[in-house]
């Protein structure tokens, strides 16, 4: 388990993420820019599992609410360096599109 948050934590800082010093659930955060000011994302690893899968999340408001929330990552327990890593990018690309998409952003690019 130790072996896979690291992995994560290290998949994650190489593509711009900022890791919290001491995480618990929360692995690592990362800022943008938006037509409000400044918002932080926040990505989180699930230790807790099902026997079969770990859970990759994050949690980024817009408008009141998580838009992040439906789109956790499930992260099989039995998956390799290789699959892990394309499982983090898949995750982060689908969160920096679900980000990109909000309102406060989208308001600051089109101004």
């Amino acid at each position: 388990m130790e072996e896979i948050t690291q992995l994560i934590c290290n998949y994650l800082q190489s593509n711009g993420w900022i890791l919290f010093e001491r995480p618990c659930a929360a692995l690592a955060y990362k800022r943008y820019k938006s037509a409000v000011g400044p918002k932080e994302a926040q990505v989180y690893f699930s230790g807790k599992d099902d026997g079969y899968n770990l859970l990759l999340s994050g949690q980024y408001y817009s408008q009141g609410r998580n838009i992040l929330e439906p789109g956790g990552q499930l992260i099989p327990n039995n998956c390799n360096a290789h699959e892990l890593y394309e499982l983090v990018m898949k995750f982060t690309e689908n969160l920096e599109l679900t980000i990109a998409d909000s309102y406060a952003v989208r308001l600051l690019r089109n101004s």
